[in-house]
């Protein structure tokens, strides 16, 4: 894939233009006489079902063609407008001590420096109708970190995967509300270079640090969450908590759990031969452009290029990684919920045994959703899976309380 080559106007609109003609002239009609009969189909899924994934697939190669620009937000903007509060809009301090060890040396190396970030609260205001109030006693809430490659998305409850937090909240018993971070974004070239690892986890660290220290919850009181790249990251936060015993104001303060919703684990693209889920699945699956390169390459910076599949950090998933025993140590209980018809399943299964084998049987909870693509939990439209995606994670999150 060309990466970017309409990147400028009015090339983009030229490009989505015929984006939009080629998917309503041609490939929906192709694809609906196809898939018309249900012994045509990869799956036992209705034909609106097939067309829709093939046409966020093909949307979001169109994106990796032209700007993932379309998805940011100006957060200062946001704040200007006057609609910060109704949004739920607050600022995370940095917090440049707790980056130690080995992260410090990457953050060095890809010229990372911690920096005040957006956060968007879902869920219950304060008495004065703003968010972010103090934790209550004996509070709980979820920490979300979205998905969209580390190379788009965004915290902001207009962005797509909001629709997880929103759910999550009528699902999820005793958690009133839902604390996103807007972490930085990774690019390289032909774009800006920015945001390589671990960007995005210095920013995470932060926001950990302002529920915990700012606004008073307590480590047993959270619940990482993450979805896609998200579910990276929020593995990548939780190892750190849970392995890091002395860091500077936190002490060791892991949380209460996580819960990864089919986390891309595999930025080397170790599990792509034949047989893989990313073979066997990619007809059902929309995320092929994230994996074509240049995400890997954005995440890497200047790291060594074999970082991509030796760092268990970007890829724990990755079947070189030199020394894998011992790397997940201490985690804390995890859920794992991944679509059963997804490119990225096999490297989630893979970071499912390690976890096992490091911490025992009883740590994690694997759920894999018959027919679900990658995060059926995104899509309203993606039923029945999208619903068995939250209530098992509703049931998991119960038997957090009965184990305490």
């Amino acid at each position: 894939m060309a990466f970017f080559t309409y990147r400028h106007q009015p090339l983009t609109t030229l490009y989505f233009l015929y984006t939009g003609l080629s998917l309503l002239l041609v490939r929906v009609p192709y694809w609906t006489i196809r898939y018309a009969l249900p012994s045509k189909r990869p799956l036992p899924w209705s034909l609106g079902r097939i067309v829709l994934v093939k046409c966020y697939r093909v949307f979001i190669a169109a994106i990796f063609r032209t700007t993932p620009a379309i998805f940011a937000t100006d957060h200062a903007a946001v704040e200007k407008s006057g609609k910060g509060d109704e949004l739920g809009l607050v600022w995370v301090d940095p917090a440049p001590e707790l980056v130690v060890d080995e992260i410090e040396e990457a953050a060095r190396t890809n010229g990372i420096e911690a920096v005040r970030r957006a956060g968007y609260w879902y869920g219950k205001r304060g008495p004065d109708g703003k968010a972010g109030q103090p934790a209550g006693e004996d509070e709980k809430v979820i920490y979300t970190l979205h998905g969209g490659g580390f190379v788009m998305g965004s915290a902001h409850p207009s962005f797509p995967t909001s629709n997880i937090s929103n759910r999550m909240l009528t699902y999820a018993k005793g958690y009133e509300r839902i604390f996103h971070i807007d972490y930085r974004l990774a690019s390289t070239d032909p774009l800006p270079r920015a945001g390589a690892f671990p960007a995005a986890l210095v920013d995470a660290l932060a926001g950990y640090k302002y529920l915990v220290r700012k606004l008073g919850f307590r480590p047993h009181n959270i619940v990482i969450m993450g979805e896609s790249a998200g579910g990276n990251l929020g593995l990548q936060l939780t190892r750190y908590l849970a392995q890091h015993t002395s860091l500077p104001g936190l002490g060791h303060a892991p949380p209460r759990a996580q819960l990864l919703l089919s986390p891309t684990s595999d930025w080397g693209n170790t599990q792509h031969g034949p047989g893989s889920s990313f073979v066997r699945n990619r007809d059902n699956d929309m995320v092929h452009a994230f994996f074509d390169g240049w995400v890997t390459r954005a995440l890497v910076g200047s790291l060594p290029p074999d970082a991509a599949w030796t760092n268990v950090w970007i890829s724990p998933g990755s079947l070189r990684l030199p020394h894998p025993e011992g790397l997940f140590r201490d985690l804390p209980p995890t859920c794992l919920i991944v679509g059963g018809a997804e490119m990225t399943l096999d490297p989630v299964k893979t970071v499912r045994d390690r976890i096992t084998a490091d911490c025992g049987e009883g740590v994690v909870h694997y759920v894999e959703i018959p027919n679900g693509t990658h995060v059926p939990m995104i899509q309203a439209w993606h039923e029945p899976e999208s619903t068995k995606g939250f209530e098992a994670a509703a049931k998991w999150l119960e038997s957090l309380e009965t184990a305490r």
